[in-house]
């Protein structure tokens, strides 16, 4: 019986001494680490630290309701009224452009940024992390 603890035990040190050592070489992740950025995404923490030109991809009730300060509303419905905008804006200072919706299942702002993507070939386009949910936290 001893001999089986004492194998346990080993098993135990050897699984824990790889653990750690994956977590201190960076080989992997904390488990209490944040997720990883799809491509294309941004986080709400390194969008803030950046001046950049928002936009709204929600429904309008929300965008009235309440909205980043000086975003513009642009989504599938108003893209022709909404791209002009963003065009003014983004022509008259280039800076990189963020797309938010309402949380982090919802996919709009990362349909949005890929058609701006393609409308907007030389600027720098990202989804929010989160969306809306993740900038209020």
């Amino acid at each position: 019986m001893a001999r089986f603890f004492r194998e346990i035990s080993c098993i135990i040190a050897l699984t824990l001494l790889g653990a750690a050592f994956s977590l201190f070489s960076g080989l992997a992740s904390p488990p209490w680490a944040e997720a990883e950025l799809a491509a294309g995404e941004i986080r709400p923490t390194d969008a803030r630290a950046l001046q950049v030109i928002w936009i709204d991809a929600r429904s309008a009730a929300d965008y009235r309701t309440e909205h980043i300060p000086a975003a513009i509303y642009l989504n599938q419905e108003h893209w022709e009224t909404g791209i002009i905008e963003l065009m003014d804006a983004w022509l008259t200072q280039p800076r990189p452009i963020v797309v938010y919706c309402g949380s982090a299942g919802c996919g709009t702002s990362k349909r949005i940024a890929e058609r701006l993507r393609e409308a907007l070939p030389d600027a720098e386009i990202y989804s929010l992390k989160g969306g809306w949910d993740a900038w209020l936290r």
